[in-house]
């Protein structure tokens, strides 16, 4: 008989049955040196058994052999190994004092997560899935082969359900993947079963308090447990949309601002988001399912409200409720019912053709991440995955668990979206998931387009810097990962990012004046990040719509295809690059968007189809640049830009004919048809505006410019938008109802709390009014100059008209208001500067001036020490220079024509001999009243005339 088998023999027949027989008696005991006790043994013969071998031991011998055995059994008991379960608990715990034990009698529930197996051979086969080279490249797992190849094994999962049931733990979800065992236990045992003490805590920042271990959890050896869900309740899920507010009611400003979208007050709201990012994309989505993580309910009222006003087709919802989640939106400051209706109405309003929308929703306060994923990755049918929600603290057990969960979604072919967050620049730590290496990470704009479902025009860093703090698109770089394969061959030298961790974000989307349905029929301007995650993943909706229809794999993990398209030439023919803009918050220098790669905004947002063509199905044509031209000017022009190149290339099909064609008048096209050989670039296709644009009324115009592949009948698109009379100040009327399209510096590190976006008769704020509209600028900054500025695309030599309305309701002093134009570099770009002013109602400010260069700056100074300045529709007009363009002599009488700007007043000057010093006024100031004026002046004196015209002030 082996040693261990004896004891446990000697144990259990000799001892115990010596017991029995009362031949060692317990009933006295003796104190013996160090305070130890012995049993007073009574004894007689003892003997044990050895198989067919039988001992008689002398007495003594007897006694010694005992207490040996029992010596060896009681230590044996002691030291049964153990493994700790690093990780679980919050790093918090260690600097706060407990407040009380939880009560023991109490149930938890508990999502116990079992490890992969063959981790690293899962990265390594993750790694190959997605290499263009290897032989497995996107050769997907189904849920079963994954499970049969890295899942946990039945033994594992008995195993565990076996140590549940032994500590009197109910199992309440066995799964057949075998990666999660659901109980439910009282505190007591789960106290025994993992050796730890339950204690509650105070929140460090959040006002309540949360319970976890006040050590880290142990098991016994061989019971395979990777991460215990539900062990604390430290951090909760949030929103990622930190910026979110009632409608306010539609008032007509006296000077519109650009209006950026169909939705009430110009949000942008239904197909705007096509119309800007997919013009001409006939995909909707079809036969796709895109799935949104959430921790709280939603009204379908709220959905089905959306749809009727943006003309969405009902898109069917599918609700799957976890950890006893009855499914009712919580209400109060703390619901998170916007956040799910923002994510379904942005993801339908990308995809509207989707089959449907499966909305995952655990418990807004016992909710588990981990559990969500774990259903998520059961469900292949869905191959797009969107999360709006952060987790600010986790513990390393559950991100290390939720990694697993990520490459799981790799190796079926998923994609997995989440928004980069609205707080700025990381300094430190990102919360989870922002910053793993399996996701997508998206990050935010503020877009500009051509009008209500009109062409994109332009995105920068959405920045909205408001209030009392500010909302922008997060970015930073990881504490926690290396920097991944895909992300090796950016250069990081301008971005400030990271050549050793892993950077983020990886992509964006428009950020802000976002138009919603929610809280059961309340209509809402939202925006944040957490718009751009969702329709992301409705951008892959058509993507792999697209991949389906034409035989191809779904796109799944999409980082390592996006980081190969932005290091090499497609990238400019593929992504809107973000160029304008930043999400520096706690620092000066991190991060500013810079060309190609940023950590404001990655890679940028997609430019239309030509992204998704690239992505499944090269078809030979690369377009360069993404999108064609945006010019604007007076009427009459000229205008900003004149003319584009485009560059065609055949990256590697064989030799194809295609061909080119527009609709619009004012454009002309260089060719419309040529051949592309394999590998060469054909000649630049040249759009031009042609003398038709001159004769345009104010307005914007648009012309469609298709390409086409006449082999393969794949079309792109290129849309050229002319702006003629249009205001150049993006939300010069603040009605965004934020900073989103300026940019806030300044010294004082209060710049955010003492200048904000006030809304009239908001008795919380300044108590002041707008000068029109909804919203105006209160700016209070204190000590030193504040600055508000805005680039805008200018013609060099090109005459504008800068108009602004200032209010100085209590004149308090000190006070100070500069406007600058052009440059900060030198103070004769200084076009008002006063101090100390006295008190004033709203008063209009009006220059015409003259840009030098094709990027003019507008720069707004301002302190107010005690009070605030009121600031509104600031706005940007481009001029006809004031040049006579016709003669014409009618009666004797010569008349003069001119392209005007209604408002502004003119003087006919002239000189009878070119060498006289000063010129003559002719007639009185002239006050347009057209944008074709005419003055006609009498031929009757004998001197000739040299005639010239003038702005007046």
């Amino acid at each position: 008989m082996r040693a261990k088998n004896m004891h446990k023999f000697i144990e259990q027949n000799t001892f115990g049955a010596a017991v029995a027989a009362g031949r060692i008696d317990f009933s006295e005991w003796q104190a013996g040196p160090r305070k130890r006790f012995a049993p007073q043994i009574r004894l007689s013969s003892l003997k044990f058994s050895t198989g067919r071998l039988t001992k008689f031991w002398p007495a003594a011998l007897r006694l010694s052999a005992v207490l040996l055995l029992i010596s060896s059994s009681l230590a044996s008991a002691q030291t049964a190994p153990r493994t700790r379960l690093p990780g679980h608990q919050p790093a918090e715990v260690a600097s706060l004092p407990p407040l009380a034990r939880l009560a023991t009698a109490s149930r938890m529930k508990l999502s116990i997560h079992l490890p992969p197996r063959n981790q690293a051979e899962l990265t390594r086969f993750v790694d190959q899935l997605y290499d263009p080279t290897s032989p497995t490249y996107h050769h997907y797992l189904a849920p079963e082969e994954f499970d049969a190849r890295f899942g946990p094994t039945e033994a594992d999962y008995q195993t565990l359900m076996d140590f549940a049931t032994r500590h009197g733990f109910a199992i309440t979800g066995r799964h057949a993947n075998r990666m999660l065992l659901e109980v439910s236990a009282t505190v007591a045992d789960v106290e025994s079963a993992f050796q730890v003490k339950l204690q509650t805590y105070q929140h460090p920042t959040e006002p309540r308090t949360f319970f976890a271990p006040e050590s880290e959890p142990s098991v016994e050896a061989g019971v395979p447990i990777a991460y215990i869900g539900g062990l604390d309740n430290f951090s909760r899920p949030h929103p990622q949309n930190l910026h979110r507010s009632p409608l306010k009611p539609s008032m007509q400003p006296r000077v519109q601002s650009q209006i950026i979208g169909t939705g009430p007050n110009g949000n942008l709201a239904g197909f705007d988001y096509r119309a800007a990012y997919v013009p001409g994309v006939a995909l909707t989505g079809g036969g796709q399912s895109v799935g949104l993580v959430e921790f709280d309910g939603f009204y379908p009222g709220d959905i089905a409200s959306y749809e009727s006003q943006t003309g969405i087709t009902n898109v069917p919802l599918q609700l799957v409720t976890l950890d006893g989640f009855n499914g009712i939106p919580t209400t109060g400051a703390n619901s998170g019912n916007g956040e799910v209706a923002l994510d379904i109405e942005m993801a339908i309003s990308m995809a509207p053709g989707l089959s449907n929308v499966v909305v995952y929703e655990d418990d807004p306060n016992i909710g588990q991440f981990n559990t969500v994923l774990h259903a998520m990755s059961t469900n292949t049918v869905i191959k797009q995955f969107s999360c709006s929600w952060s987790f600010a603290s986790i513990s390393r057990a559950q991100r290390t668990n939720m990694d697993v969960y990520f490459l799981k979604f790799a190796a079926q072919g998923q994609s997995f979206f989440a928004s980069s967050g609205d707080t700025g620049a990381a300094i430190g730590a990102i919360g989870a998931p922002d910053d793993d290496p399996y996701i997508t990470v998206v990050g935010g704009t503020a877009l500009a387009t051509a009008g209500p479902g009109g062409a994109w025009l332009s995105e920068t860093v959405w920045n909205s810097q408001e209030g009392s703090g500010y909302n922008l698109s997060g970015g930073g770089i990881s504490t926690n990962y290396n920097l991944p394969t895909w992300q090796q061959g950016v250069n990081m030298t301008t971005n400030h990012g990271s050549t050793a961790k892993r950077n983020a974000p990886d992509v964006a989307m428009v950020a802000d004046n976002i138009f919603i349905v929610a809280d059961n029929g309340l209509q809402e301007t939202t925006g944040g990040t957490s718009a751009a995650a969702p329709l992301w993943a409705g951008f892959a909706a058509l993507v792999n719509q697209q991949a389906v229809s034409v035989g191809q794999s779904t796109i799944g993990f999409v980082n390592p295809a996006l980081y190969h398209l932005g290091t090499n030439a497609s990238f400019n023919a593929c992504f809107d690059d973000i160029t304008v803009g930043n999400n520096t918050n706690s620092s000066t220098t991190q991060f500013v968007a810079v060309p190609g790669y940023d950590l404001c905004t990655g890679w940028g947002s997609p430019a239309g189809g030509s992204l998704i063509i690239a992505l499944t199905q090269p078809d030979g044509i690369q377009i360069t640049p993404a999108r064609g031209f945006v010019a604007n000017g007076p009427v009459g022009g000229p205008f900003t830009v004149s003319s584009q190149s485009l560059t065609l290339t055949n990256t590697g099909k064989p030799a194809f004919n295609w061909s080119l064609g527009t609709t619009a008048g004012w454009l002309n096209i260089s060719t419309n048809k040529g051949t592309l050989t394999n590998g060469v670039r054909a000649a630049a296709v040249t759009l031009s505006l042609n003398s038709a644009a001159n004769l345009l009324p104010a307005g914007v115009y648009t012309a469609n410019v298709w390409f086409t592949n006449l082999t393969s009948g794949l079309a792109q698109l290129r849309q050229c938008s002319l702006q003629v009379g249009q205001e150049l100040v993006l939300d010069g009327g603040f009605e965004a109802g934020d900073f989103s399209y300026w940019n806030l510096t300044g010294a004082d590190t209060n710049v955010y709390n003492y200048n904000y976006v006030d809304f009239g008769n908001d008795t919380s704020g300044t108590g002041y009014l707008p000068y029109d509209g909804i919203y105006f600028a209160a700016l209070g900054q204190a000590s030193n100059l504040g600055y508000l500025t805005q680039p805008l695309s200018t013609r060099a030599g090109q005459f504008y008209l800068l108009s602004l309305w200032l209010a100085n309701e209590a004149g308090a002093t000190p006070n100070q208001f500069q406007i600058q134009w052009n440059t900060n570099a030198t103070t004769s770009n200084i076009l008002f500067n006063q101090v100390n002013m006295g008190t004033f109602d709203y008063s209009n400010l009006v220059f015409v001036v003259q840009a030098t260069t094709n990027l003019t700056t507008l720069k707004l100074g301002f302190r107010n020490d005690i009070d605030y300045f009121s600031l509104d529709d600031v706005s940007v007009l481009p001029v006809p220079a004031p040049t006579i363009q016709t003669t014409a002599v009618v009666n004797h009488a010569l008349q003069l024509g001119w392209n005007a700007l209604p408002g502004l007043n003119y003087q006919v000057q002239y000189k009878t001999n070119l060498q006289q010093r000063s010129w003559i006024n002719l007639s009185n100031v002239i006050t347009a009243t057209m944008n074709s004026m005419v003055f006609t002046d009498d031929l009757s004196s004998t001197q000739p005339r040299f005639y010239r015209l003038e702005f007046v002030p």
